[in-house]
């Protein structure tokens, strides 16, 4: 099961009034003790005077910010959210030669699988907030700095991928970049990768990223 678990203001943004009635994606239910919940924290802010939502994954901290959705407009965004993280998944997985075609399809319709389930929660971590308030002024720097806000496509992708090459850190925890560990995470629970596929894995973007600083070492 998906669970968005949402700002104060994100639920108001997930909120909508037509004709006197109001409809919310904010539901209070009881959640089924067997089915394993995959956590995200959803905030909303204005940005330019437009929506934005920005969804960060409560263990790996692995972000994407979705532009311009419409106030109470669930659907655009879970639609947004499964196109834009398996995206992600995948150029992170051929980027590193970690799986062909037909292991990415695989991931891809597991993911998918286990996730048909959605629902929305008040609710929220404080560590996790800290982490999205961060990414929320990287966003407002971005719109600043190119003088409107990026579609919710290429552009919006790309800013999610800078956003996931910062490391974070968190109390208790060595720093840890983004990307790397949502790859590591659909890998494990959606790929069957076992533990030294994982440390295989690991060795590659460890290569990748020092190969990296090396060549920006030689263009400063």
């Amino acid at each position: 099961m998906l669970l968005f678990q949402c700002t104060k203001d994100a639920c108001a943004a997930l909120t909508s009034t037509r004709k006197g009635v109001t409809e919310s994606w904010i539901c209070d239910h009881p959640l089924p003790s067997d089915d394993p919940a995959w956590v995200w924290q959803l905030h909303a802010v204005k940005i330019a005077r437009h929506p934005v939502l920005v969804a960060m994954h409560a263990d790996t901290r692995f972000s994407m910010v979705f532009w311009g959705v419409k106030k109470g407009d669930g659907e655009t965004l879970i639609q947004l959210f499964f196109e834009r993280m398996l995206n992600h998944v995948a150029w992170l997985a051929r980027d590193f030669a970690l799986l062909d075609a037909s292991g990415l399809k695989a991931m891809a319709d597991r993911l998918i699988d286990v996730h048909q389930q959605c629902t929305f929660r008040a609710g929220g971590d404080r560590s996790v907030q800290t982490h999205l308030n961060e990414v929320v002024r990287y966003c407002r720097d971005a719109v600043a700095d190119n003088g409107g806000l990026p579609d919710n496509q290429e552009q919006a992708a790309g800013f999610d991928a800078y956003l996931n090459q910062a490391p974070r850190g968190a109390r208790g925890r060595p720093h840890w970049f983004p990307d790397d560990e949502m790859l590591c995470a659909c890998l494990r629970d959606f790929a069957g990768v076992d533990e030294a596929g994982l440390l295989h894995a690991r060795e590659r973007m460890r290569t990748a990223r020092y190969r990296d600083i090396e060549q920006l070492l030689q263009q400063s």
